[in-house]
C-alpha cells in the first residue's frame, strides 16, 4: 500500500481516508492502483472525461454506443457512487460553512481538468494554451487540497448530492 493511504471502510479514519492532491492525481492517471472505490473511481472518471474530450472532438471516429450523452451518463453513475461513500467516510460538522459541490462533482471536475490538460499539452501547437492548461490544473489540485484540508478540519460540509432534473423519473 502506498504511503498515506489509509485503509477504506474503517470508520475511524473518517476523512483521514480521502486522498490528497498528488494521491488523487495519481489515481487518475493511472499510477496509484490500491483496489481501495475512491482511486477506482477516481481512474474510472479520468478514462470517461478523457474518453468525451475523444467523443465531442472526434465523434465519427467513436463506436456508435460511445457517444457524449452515454459518456456524460456514466460520469454521473461514477459521481452517484462517490457521493454515497462520501455519505459515510467524510465528516459532517453541523457548523461549517457549506460548499457548492458534492464530493463526486469535485473528484469530476479534477478528473475532467487533468484530461483536458493532457490533451491541450499533447494536441495544441499554442506554447501559451499549453501553459494555461497546465497553470489551471495546478489551481485545480490546490483548490482540492485546501478543501481536503477543511473537511479534515471540520470547517467545510458536502451537500450530499442530487441527481437533478434531468435525471428524474415522471410521476405516475
Amino acid at each position: 500500500m502506498n504511503a498515506g493511504v489509509v485503509a477504506y471502510g474503517n470508520p475511524e479514519t473518517d476523512a483521514v481516508s480521502l486522498l490528497s492532491a498528488d494521491q488523487l492525481l495519481a489515481a487518475i492517471a493511472g499510477r496509484l492502483t490500491e483496489p481501495f472505490p475512491l482511486i477506482t473511481w477516481a481512474r474510472e472518471l479520468g478514462d470517461l472525461h478523457a474518453a468525451l474530450i475523444s467523443a465531442v472532438l472526434n465523434p465519427q471516429r467513436n463506436a456508435p454506443e460511445v457517444t457524449e450523452a452515454a459518456l456524460c451518463a456514466d460520469i454521473a453513475k461514477v459521481i452517484d457512487k462517490i457521493n454515497s461513500w462520501a455519505a459515510s467516510y467524510t465528516r459532517h460538522a453541523r457548523c461549517a460553512r457549506r460548499h457548492t459541490h458534492t464530493f463526486g462533482e469535485v473528484i469530476s471536475h479534477v478528473a475532467k481538468t487533468y484530461a483536458e490538460a493532457w490533451w491541450t499539452v499533447l494536441h495544441s501547437d499554442c506554447e501559451e494554451l499549453r501553459h494555461s492548461a497546465w497553470v489551471h490544473l495546478g489551481e485545480v489540485r490546490d483548490g482540492y487540497t485546501h478543501l481536503i484540508g477543511d473537511i479534515r478540519a471540520g470547517r467545510v460540509q458536502l451537500p450530499l448530492g442530487w441527481r437533478g432534473i434531468g435525471r428524474t423519473q415522471p410521476a405516475g
